[in-house]
Formats: C-alpha cells, structure tokens, sequence
C-alpha cells in the first residue's frame, strides 16, 4: 500500500491500518456471541430490578479499547510531516543616489498638474524600496557635495521617513550643481564594506555633470572595480527654456551604466519613472533556492495516547466493569 497523506501528514505504513477495522469486528463479534450459561435461579425472580451503572456502562471497556486500537493503529502507521526548512537569504544592497539640485523644482512630470521632478522621485523611491523587503535599502542625496542620509537598513519605515523629508538645495546657494561623479563615488564609498553578493546602485538626475570634482569616468572605474552595478536614470524632459524643453546630453549616465553593467532609462514623466523602478525591481530578484523538506515522526502522540487509553480500559475491566464467562 503506498503512503498516504492527509492534512498535511504522510502515513508511511498504512497498512496497519487495518488493524482498526478488524479491532471492530471484534469486538461486534464478542458482543453477539452468546455466552456459557450458569446454573441459576428462574430468572422471573429479578423482573423488576432496576439495572445499576456499571450495567449500562457495560460496553465502555469495549469501546475504550477500540479507541486505544485506533491510536494505536495510526502509531504503527508511521505518521510524519515535512517541514520546510527555513532558507538564509543572501539580500541584495542597493543604494539610491537622488539629485537635490534647484533643477528637480522643475514641474514638468505631469500633464494635468504641477507636479516637481522631486517629488515624483520622492515618492516612486519610497515605492520601490517597500518592495526590497529582504534587501538593505541606503540613501545618498548630491547636488554639489554628495551625503549620506540614510545608511543601509532593513528599516522600511526609517528610510521612509528620510526620503519624505528629502529636498532641493537652497536656490542660489553654494550648494548648488550637479557633481554625478562625485555622488558615485560616495556610493561605492558606502557600498565598499558590503558583505553582500550583490550591490547595486540607482543613480537618478535630471541634469548634466557640471562640477567636475571627480569625473564620471572616475566614478564608474570605481563602481566597476569594486563590483557595483549602477542603474542611472535621467530624469525629466529637459532643460527649460522661453522656447520649450532643451534636451540634455546623458551620456555619462549611459557610460555609467555600461561600464558596470547596469542599464540607462530616461523617463519624461511620473507614470514613466514608475515603470523604470518595476523594471529595476525585475531586474535585481534575489535568486531562490528551491525549497528544501525535513521529515518529522509523529508518532508519539497516537502511541502514547493508544497506551494510556489501553491501560484505562484493562483498569476498568478489572477494577470496576469485572464480568462473569
């Protein structure tokens, strides 16, 4: 007889089984057959006599035994379950690298309202880190020096609360520019004592380098040796001008994203910077091993109820329900 399963339990020897349906018929059997008579006065003599307890518990003996048969039965049955083993993820680290220079004022990301290239980054940045909820998630926010304002945690709402309270420099201030090569390297600064097996940047601006610090060459040397992957993503329609939107040269961004094998996007709008953080999102899956199973006998509880039952029973017959042949 093959192996049998039911709610989550696997009876490896089923066959055993079969010792309950023969433990009924049994005791159908001793209950029907007659037994040897005893010499005795007329019975007309009790009529009337009202039956005691142990009378009509009689059958319980029986009926406590077919129970501890029963127990005992699904016991030798092997009864086991599988249980998953719990699998020791390795996350991904990834680090998002924002623009917060005057530009990301601009409020070009919507068609129907005002909407600033910030806050679009703002929220859609929020979004896609509430979904790595196995990965250590940073921020470093760079205009013209580059910080760390969040380091690498598995506190979703800690990051949370650093990108809502992320905003464009001072207008006019010191602070002000767009240093990509130098954001990059506090990056791989950041991401050089990761323990992890894979590290990953998502670098967005919405403007070309203007402060040459540390080039974007030199950024992306560092990324590539160190083993980062950066995804860039320039931001926005362009530059605005009385005639329109200028567009933008990003191509150290996509010199970026090819010497570190990451990949270039460049959306116009909101509804287009969602959709490039789903595509960053399928693109960084953490592998998963297949699940793996232990086997786990059960048998103890059957076995030990089937005996305790089978003891109560024998207790009974011979202290209580004590009967004649």
């Amino acid at each position: 007889m093959t192996a049998l399963t039911w709610s989550g339990f696997t009876l490896l020897d089923p066959w055993f089984l079969l010792a309950i349906p023969i433990a009924f018929l049994a005791v159908v059997y001793r209950a029907l057959r007659r037994r040897a008579a005893l010499p005795t006065a007329a019975v007309a003599l009790f009529d009337g006599v009202p039956r005691t307890i142990r009378q009509r518990l009689a059958w319980l003996p029986a009926a406590i035994k077919l129970v501890a048969v029963t127990c005992l039965g699904v016991a030798l049955a092997r009864p086991v379950e599988r249980l998953v083993v719990p699998i020791e993820e390795d996350g991904l680290d990834i680090l998002l690298v924002v623009d917060t220079s005057t530009s990301m004022n601009t409020k070009d990301m919507s068609e129907t309202k005002d909407l600033r290239r910030m806050d679009a980054a703002r929220r859609r940045a929020e979004e896609f880190a509430a979904e790595r909820v196995n990965d250590r998630v940073g921020l470093v926010a760079f205009a013209r020096f580059a910080e760390l304002r969040c380091p690498l945690t598995l506190d979703e709402s800690a990051l949370a609360a650093f990108l809502r309270s992320l905003d464009v420099v001072p207008e006019g201030s010191q602070l002000d520019g767009t240093a990509v090569g130098t954001a990059l390297a506090k990056a791989v600064q950041v991401l050089q004592d990761s323990t992890a097996e894979s590290k990953v940047v998502v670098l967005l601006t919405d403007g070309e380098t203007t402060v040459f610090d540390i080039a974007p060459e030199d950024g992306a040397k560092l990324a590539a040796d160190a083993g980062i992957r950066v995804h860039t993503v320039g931001l926005g329609r362009g530059l605005p001008t009385p005639f329109g939107f200028r567009a933008l040269d990003f191509s150290d961004l996509r010199m970026i994203a090819e010497k570190t094998g990451g990949e270039f996007f460049e959306p116009k709008s909101d509804d287009d910077l969602a959709a490039v953080y789903e595509r960053i999102d399928e693109l960084e899956k953490t592998e998963l091993e297949d699940p793996r199973y232990r086997t786990v006998d059960r048998f103890e509880w059957p076995l030990g109820l089937g005996l305790l039952v089978l003891l109560l029973a024998l207790g009974l017959e011979v202290l209580v329900f004590r009967r004649v042949p």
